[in-house]
This record gives structure tokens, C-alpha cells and sequence, in this order.
């Protein structure tokens, strides 16, 4: 009998101990924020050359894919004027959502910028954004006011691969215009952006 009871004893402590060991260890793991690997999708290589004249010069495309929990990811699209964030210009939310229980981890997202004439003096900039995921795909317009004298256009957008984890904003696609025949060489680091012009910046944005 004492064998049995001592047994038992031990028996119970040690479960107790998982039980302590798997609650202070869940929640670390549950609050690690999610790795996320950007890769730029070349458009218009070889055959798909042929829709280029469909969504213009200022497009560009790439995947998102996270390992780890699913982060609530928003795209948010702000104007910059003189190297700072001063007006948005929209927003898609939860990019990576999906409408059942299956695993939605990548996306593919493809963005075109053009111009277009309303009346004899004002133009507006269409930005057309097109999400595919497993559970679908989906494609939204924005319009906001352009100014005429941003004559030179030219994107920015990562040329390699590149992983971030998903706790703070990332840029990840970028057109930047000026008002003269001169444009600089820019990145999508904060402190490049910082010295344009005028830029439409792309920015992945977590929230909780």
C-alpha cells in the first residue's frame, strides 16, 4: 500500500509540473510575432510581357508569405510630400484573411498606378490593387487628386528577397514623381524615402 501511495504522490507532482511547464510556455509562444518573407514577383517575364500595355509602366508586384501565427496584416497607402507621410490614401485590411478555417500563409499582391484625365484640367492617379490568396482573389480601386507638373515618374520596389517579423511597419512598394527632369535613386528605407518629392509608399501595418 505504501508503495502505491508514494507512487501516486509522485505520480501527481510531476503532472502538476507539466501543467505549471505548458502554462508559462504557451503564451510565449502564442506572442511571438510571425516571421514574413517578401519576394518581388517579376510581372511581365516572358509571355506575360504581353499584359504590360494593360496595366502600364508603373506596376509591380510580390508575394507575402508568414510562418508562425497569423498577424493581422493591413496595407496601407499614404501620400509623401518633402520626405514625410502627410495625407492616406487608403487601406486594405487583414490581407491574409480567409473566410474558413484553412491556412491562408501567402499572398500575392499586384499593384498598378496610372493617370487619368477628368475634364480639360484635372487628372486623377487610379491605384488598382489585386490581392490572390488560396482562399481567392480580390481587386480594389482608389483614386486620389494628381498634380499635373509631376511630369517624371518612377518606381520603388525590392529587387531580392527579403523576411521581417510582423511587430512593427514595413514599407514594401513605392512610386515616387518630381516636377523636374531629375529624380533620385530611392529604396524603401525610411530614411531614402525621406528624400523624395512626392511618393506614393506602400506600408505593411500590424495590428494586435
Amino acid at each position: 500500500m505504501r508503495l502505491k501511495a508514494c507512487i501516486l504522490i509522485i505520480l501527481f507532482v510531476l503532472t502538476g509540473c507539466f501543467a505549471e511547464s505548458k502554462e508559462t510556455t504557451s503564451p510565449e509562444r502564442e506572442s511571438s510575432p510571425a516571421n514574413i518573407e517578401l519576394v518581388p514577383v517579376d510581372l511581365f517575364k516572358g509571355e506575360a510581357a504581353k499584359f504590360q500595355p494593360f496595366l502600364g509602366p508603373m506596376s509591380g508586384a510580390f508575394k507575402l508569405k508568414y510562418e508562425g501565427s497569423k498577424p493581422n496584416a493591413n496595407l496601407d497607402i499614404d501620400i509623401w510630400k518633402d520626405g514625410r507621410s502627410v495625407e492616406s490614401a487608403g487601406s486594405i485590411g487583414d490581407l491574409f484573411y480567409s473566410p474558413d478555417e484553412q491556412s491562408n500563409n501567402e499572398v500575392e499582391v499586384i499593384i498598378s498606378i496610372d493617370t487619368v484625365t477628368m475634364g480639360e484640367k484635372d487628372e486623377s492617379a487610379i491605384i488598382k490593387i489585386s490581392t490572390i490568396g488560396r482562399s481567392g482573389s480580390s481587386l480594389l480601386t482608389f483614386q486620389i487628386p494628381w498634380d499635373k507638373k509631376l511630369t517624371a515618374r518612377g518606381l520603388i520596389q525590392d529587387a531580392e528577397p527579403r523576411s521581417f517579423t510582423a511587430d512593427q511597419a514595413v514599407h514594401v512598394f513605392g512610386m515616387q514623381a518630381t516636377s523636374s527632369n531629375t529624380m533620385r535613386t530611392s529604396d524603401l528605407s525610411t530614411e531614402s524615402l525621406s528624400q523624395t518629392k512626392w511618393a506614393l509608399v506602400f506600408t505593411l501595418q500590424f495590428e494586435e
